[in-house]
């Protein structure tokens, strides 16, 4: 740059809104407008001589350095390489990289990098998935994301000649809980249910291990007070029957809202693969009309579907 136009691109990048890095032949810091590192998540370290690697996390140092052989490679024009900091910079950040070779332009012999910090771009994006995949107030899988998982895990049995359930579950009368005691406390009871379903797959020996999924991927809540819930590798068919009985004792246990105690009960419809069907649809559908049978026949029980 001449003399006459210095001062303006000074004040441009003294007034960038991102970091500006230049490195030297040796991919060493030479210029930076940081007084130190703590957009990398290292407060109180001077960039001067040193190298990007040293800020990324170990698992990424490979994925970086190649990013720079790229830059480095391509010295016969202004190029734009761009890297995603998907690396867990030490202290939790996320960054977006872009680096220009200019080593060849006489004012500025080096490699130009810019900064970003994405990471609450990047902590925004990853809440939004997980509200799209999983409930608010359980936890459980929403019944899409369900799906999904349940086609992968009915795949998997059909190809490895495995049993596989699928337990429809229903709040015994809760709508009465709800006028009674309320909506906050109906939803309080709906979370310590799903605490209680959760622990009850955690806790249990008869699905063996190996588990495909984790417990949250295996329930769902399909909305209001039902439930669907997944159990892979069981052995046995009968096995089933031992969860959802191990589940109607633990939901039954009373609740202490507000000082009360309260008994609330559940119904469980159980179809199991491939007997009672071979579709996730079909699995499901047959569950839910179990879990009927079940009401009819007193609630607070499980049921198998029956075949015509």
């Amino acid at each position: 740059m001449n003399n006459r136009n210095e001062p303006f691109y000074r004040t441009l990048v003294e007034h960038s809104p991102d970091p500006i890095l230049v490195l030297g032949p040796d991919l060493r810091v030479v210029f930076s407008t940081l007084k130190d590192m703590e957009v990398m998540g290292l407060p109180g370290v001077e960039p001067m001589g040193t190298s990007l690697l040293d800020y990324a996390s170990v698992e990424y140092r490979d994925e970086m350095a190649g990013w720079l052989e790229r830059v480095v490679a391509d010295p016969e024009r202004a190029h734009r390489f761009e890297f995603e900091g998907r690396q867990r910079i030490k202290g939790g950040r996320h960054l977006v990289a872009v680096a220009t070779n200019l080593r060849r332009h006489p004012a500025v012999q080096g490699i130009v990098v810019t900064l970003q910090d994405v990471t609450m771009q990047r902590r925004a994006e990853m809440e939004a998935r997980l509200d799209a995949m999983y409930d608010s107030l359980t936890g459980f899988a929403r019944r899409e994301f369900f799906s999904v998982q349940m086609h992968k895990a009915v795949a998997h049995a059909a190809r490895h000649g495995e049993f596989l359930a699928v337990l429809f579950v229903d709040v015994d009368g809760f709508k009465a809980v709800n006028d009674a005691l309320g909506h906050d406390a109906g939803d309080r009871i709906l979370k310590e249910i799903s605490v209680r379903l959760r622990d009850t797959l955690r806790s249990d020996d008869t699905i063996g291990r190996g588990q495909l999924l984790e417990n949250e991927d295996r329930i769902a809540r399909r909305g209001g007070d039902e439930f669907t819930i997944m159990l892979t590798k069981l052995g046995s068919p009968v096995n089933s029957a031992l969860v959802a009985q191990r589940m109607l004792d633990a939901v039954a246990f009373p609740y202490s809202i507000d000082g009360k105690e309260v008994t609330v009960t559940i119904s469980i419809g159980i179809a199991v693969f491939p007997q009672h069907g071979r579709s996730v649809e079909e699995l499901i559908r047959n569950a839910d009309t179990a879990m009927y049978a079940a009401k009819k026949q007193g609630k607070n029980i499980y049921r198998f579907h029956a075949e015509p």
